[in-house]
Formats: C-alpha cells, structure tokens, sequence
C-alpha cells in the first residue's frame, strides 16, 4: 500500500471486499495516522454499535468510543461484566495498542455464546489490517471437546475410586475396561486384562461360564446376578455379589459386570454362603480365581490354520522387540526381529537363498519407508502397526490378516491411486505417505468398507466427484493440493455444500490447523497417530450404524 491508494478513487476497495468475503469475515484497513481507509460492508454485523460500515477518514478512537459507549464487543452483557469493566479512556488506549503490533491475535465475546476473533497485522508501511471472524461454532467444539475429555477423566477416576471391582466386556468377551479394584481382585495390572478375554485370564471351566453368560446378557438385555465364593490368586476367599447389565446400542454392546465384594462381612464371622441364603433368585457358586505358578498371563494359542506361520517383526524399539517377539511365540507362531533396513534385507536375502517362505512381515510404523519397500519387492504380505497396538490389536491384526489375506486387485490405469472393485464406496482416503496409506487399508478392511485410496489432494477431488464417497479422511499436507483447497473444492462442488463428511488427519504439532479446517469445510478432525478406536467412533458419528456391513460379524 502507498499513500496514493488513499482517494476513494483509487483505493482497490471492490478487491478488498471480494478477500473479505473469501475469509469468511470482514475486514478492517487504517493508515498510519489510525484514520479508517476501508472497511467491508460485513463489519456491521461484527460492530452491532455500527448500522453501517465506518467510512473512510474515520479516526480509530472514535470507533472504539462508540464501541465502548454501546456495550464493546458485547452489548447488553450481564451487569456484574459490564461493572467490571476498565475506564474509557484506558480500554481505546488499549485497543489502538494492539492494532499497531506487528502482529497479534485476540477472541472476544460478542454474547453469552457468540466469539470472533480479531487478526490485526501492521505493515512496515505503516498501514494496518484488521480481519473479523465468527468462531462461535469453533469456539463451541473446543468447548464440547474439552467437556468430553472432562467427563471422560471424571468417569475414570469414579470408576477407579469404587471400592468394588467393574469390568467392561465386548461381545467377544474382551476386556475394555478395568478400574483399579478389578485389577486387585486379578492381581493383574491393567495393561495385563485390556485387550484380553475371559479365556486368557481363567479356567475354562469358569470362562465358558463367564462367557455364556455375557452372551446371555447381550443378547437378551436382561441383568443376570450371580453369587460367588471366590478363592482369589493369592488363595484367600471371599464372598461377592457379580451383577452383570447390558449397555451401549445395538452392534455395540457391551457387558458391565459389577462385584460387591463381601470380604469384610465374611471376615466378621459370617459364612458367605449363609449370609446369601434367601436372596430370590440368586444362585451361590463357586469360582477359582487362581493360575498355575506365576507364569504369565497366556496368549490364546493359535489355532491349527495359523500354528508355525513364519513372521518377521520389524522394529528399532527394543521395548517393542521384546515385549512383541514373546507375544508372537506364545501364540504358537515362528518370529524373529529386524532392526534396521540393512537386517531386514539380509534376513530376506537368507529366507530367499533357502527356500524359507516368510508369511507375513510386521512392521513398526516408526521404522523407515525403505523397510515397506523391501518386503513388498519381494512380494510378502505386509502389516503396519502403531506401538501403542501392541498389548491390544497386535496379536488379533495378525490372526485376522494371517487367516484372512488381502486380495490382490488388477492393476488399474492411474498408478498413484487405489480402488475397490465395487461401483460405489464408503470413504475416500487421501493420504500420500506410503506407511499411512497401508494402516488405512488395513483398518478399513478390517472394519469391512469399501474404499479408495488418493495421492494428492488433486486426485482426491476428482475420486470424490467419480466415486461419491460417503465420507472422505483428508490428510492435510498433500502435495499437490493440500487438504485444506482439496476440501475447499469438494464443498464448492456440491450441490448442497456439508453433504459429504469430511474428517482432516493433522499432525498434533502444527498450530493453527484445526482454524484453517473449519475455514476450509472440514467437518471434524483426527491426530496421528491413527487410533483404529478412535477412526471407528468417527465412522459412527458419521456414517450411523446401518452403513457397517462387518457389525454383525464382530460386534
């Protein structure tokens, strides 16, 4: 800007009006003498103080003063906030203060759940830019966010304060949930159940038991309680009340079982059995709690399709190594380890020259690409995993792909993108890291959508015009496009703009993304690394129930 661009005959104002538009706001331009030299046409709706936009010539303090005199940013607030507000003159001197920052960002409230924020720049010139914008809605998922996560802390540590065991199963009788009183009742730590299932922690005699119960539950919705003489770990007893109930939607239900543990009755002289005797409907047994020794708690052993399949464990983790290799063996199957590329490639190179078929190679997320680019040069199936997977999904991804291969598709003509074979899919992923692209195959697959894969954000639009997905993962740093312009360009294309969900995959270091997200049309976001968990509640928001043609199969 120069002071030439000051006459209302040369300043490019249909230009700046046409940017505020585009950003979603309005915008404010001063000069250096903090006279007005543009102000868009939206401001008034910002300024409810303003009927009209302020013309040029406008001296900054004026505008601030009839601000102030209306109420600020806020008119008609509460009385005790507009008490405690500062002086006059003290909050135009502070107002005209941050405008003439190099930089600086401020949120205000304009009503009890209204928020814009304000991005003022100052040029070296001396002129000064001022962007409103309405982040209500933003401000109101931040919000919602933070009382989820509240909410979420405040149910864990009420379930960990109970002084009595609870328990939360699946329908494949995993568990999900623990509070610490469980975990003392198992003698087990909490890493040591979640993921596990009744098999893996008792007899069978107790977890067919347990298991057909839980069906029970399920099935019917019927509370089931049961009266139990435990003989715990430790070999000490005790009487409990197990109550079991259903909870969560159909496909997605899940046991509770609660245990009211009578130890300090019994311990005061009265037998458990006798003191239940009388209680309608209620059964007394007696269940034994105890392993054999102080081995450790079992993997479930293969099963004779799977039993002795070789697989190769990619890792630079030492922890990984050697918490993942003894998983691996207990389930009856034949691993070893690779740190590096180089070891990798050595390990192939021998299987090759003796004839020794590798099944499966297993590779740690955080390893590097050249890994991925060996073991599919030589052709072997490969499965991704995230660390934090390896008490929970590890052993189970393994089984399902090792029992369950994936089907090699014919090559089609674009080489940079993949696509199911049917006419029609349920989401569009556009993700150009080659590791990236594999974990989304194979959670997709797992959870039994049909789906293609983009390279950039360019083929994800047209993928997205082609194939009308019912949602799209939107990576945002896509070459190309970026996620940003790619979502940008779905929501101008279609007809009715939001119909199509779209989810932005971000790197939790950069600031600023999830703003440029919704400015861009993204409906809600993911961080990496990428939680199976959490992109299955993301596919239940969005898509409902009924669009999961795998819910019957795995609950």
């Amino acid at each position: 800007m120069t002071a030439g661009m000051l006459s209302d005959d040369t300043f490019p104002s249909q230009l700046l009006e046409i940017i505020a538009d585009a950003v979603s706001g309005a915008m404010l331009v001063y000069d250096r003498t903090d006279a007005i030299v543009f102000a868009s046409p939206q401001l008034k709706s910002f300024l409810p103080a303003f009927s009209v936009a302020p013309v040029p010539g406008t001296r900054l303090r004026d505008i601030f003063g009839t601000l102030y005199d209306h109420g600020g940013y806020w008119p008609n607030q509460p009385e005790p906030e507009r008490r405690s507000r500062v002086g006059r003159a003290d909050w135009i001197a502070g107002e005209i203060a941050s405008l003439w920052k190099e930089r600086a960002e401020t949120v205000v409230q304009r009503g009890t759940d209204r928020w814009m924020s304000l991005t003022k720049r100052r040029m070296p010139s001396g002129f000064g830019i001022c962007i409103f914008r309405d982040i209500s809605e933003h401000r109101k998922r931040e919000d919602q966010w933070r009382s989820d996560l509240e909410r979420v802390q405040v149910t864990e540590e009420i379930l960990d304060s109970l002084p009595f065991p609870v328990t939360v199963q699946d329908r494949n009788s995993a568990y999900v949930a623990v509070n610490r009183a469980a975990c003392a009742l198992y003698d087990l730590q909490s890493e040591q159940m979640l993921g596990r299932r009744t098999t893996d922690l008792h007899s069978a005699e107790l977890s067919a038991r347990v298991d057909s119960i839980n069906q029970q539950v399920i099935e019917t919705g019927t509370a089931y309680q049961i009266a139990e003489k435990l003989v715990r770990p430790d070999g000490a007893e005790t009487a409990v009340i197990t109550r079991k109930f259903r909870v969560g939607k159909p496909g997605r239900y899940l046991v509770v079982t609660a245990m009211e543990d009578l130890s300090d009755v019994v311990e005061a002289g009265l037998q458990g059995e006798r003191l239940l005797t009388g209680i309608e409907g209620v059964d007394f047994v007696h269940s034994d709690l105890r392993r054999q020794g102080d081995r450790p708690v079992p993997v479930r052993p293969a099963a004779d399709d799977i039993a002795g399949r070789r697989i190769l464990l990619v890792t630079g983790d030492t922890s990984v190594e050697n918490e993942g290799l003894p998983l691996l063996l207990r389930l009856g199957l034949d691993a070893t380890a690779a740190r590096d590329p180089q070891e990798l490639q050595a390990i192939l190179a021998v299987a090759r020259d003796t004839g020794v078929t590798i099944d499966l190679v297993v590779i740690d997320a955080a390893m590097d690409i050249a890994c991925l680019e060996l073991a599919q040069t030589c052709g072997i199936d490969v499965l991704v995993f995230e660390a934090f997977q390896l008490h929970r999904d590890l052993v189970k991804n393994i089984t399902r792909h090792l029992r369950n291969p994936p089907v090699v598709s014919e090559p089609v003509d674009d080489g940079d993108w993949q696509i199911s074979t049917e006419p029609s899919i349920d989401i569009l992923v556009a993700e150009d890291n080659a590791v990236n692209q594999i974990v989304f195959t194979q959670i997709l697959e797992g959870f039994g959508y049909r789906y293609a894969i983009a390279s950039d954000g360019e083929k994800a639009v047209r993928l997205w015009r082609e194939l009308s997905p019912k949602l799209v993962l939107m990576d945002i740093t896509l070459p190309v496009l970026n996620g940003f312009e790619a979502a940008s360009k779905i929501r101008e294309s279609e007809e009715f703009p939001g119909t199509t969900p779209i989810i932005g995959v971000l790197s939790p270091a950069v600031e600023g993304d999830r703003d440029a997200c919704w400015a861009a049309g993204i409906d809600d976001v993911v961080m990496k690394p990428l939680s199976p968990d959490i992109l299955e509640e993301k596919f239940r928001q969005y898509l409902g129930e009924t669009s999961r043609a795998w819910r019957q199969d795995t609950g």
